[in-house]
């Protein structure tokens, strides 16, 4: 391979996983200082934030429309709508986690 030539592990990896996961733990964080859980609590809420918002990535505003409802097309992409997504992303994957293993809906209907 040439170093033109971007890798798996690079595209994986890349800068925009990295603001991705960050904004996923800050998202995290203060679910974690708004329940005032214990420091371990935090310390998991804030890595499955960092985490589910890192491996959800690009599908972040597809995952949150329930909650924020549709977003013009052309916004989808933009990095500051990719990072709010993965910030209400990590804000909430410790419960849509937890709701998926209890068999109950991730989203209430009306």
């Amino acid at each position: 391979m040439s170093n033109n030539d971007p890798s798996l592990w690079q595209q994986v990896f890349s800068e925009r996983g990295a603001i991705l996961a960050f904004f996923g733990a800050l998202g995290g964080a203060v679910r974690s200082a708004a329940l005032r859980t214990s420091w371990r609590e935090g310390l998991r809420v804030i890595f499955i934030g960092s985490v589910t918002a890192f491996g959800v990535g690009v599908l972040a505003p597809y995952l949150v429309r329930p909650w924020v409802g549709e977003l013009p097309e052309h916004m989808s992409g933009a990095l500051g709508t990719l990072c709010a997504a993965s910030f209400i992303v990590g804000l909430i994957a410790v419960t849509m986690i937890e709701r998926f293993l209890e068999g109950k809906e991730l989203v209430e209907e009306d």
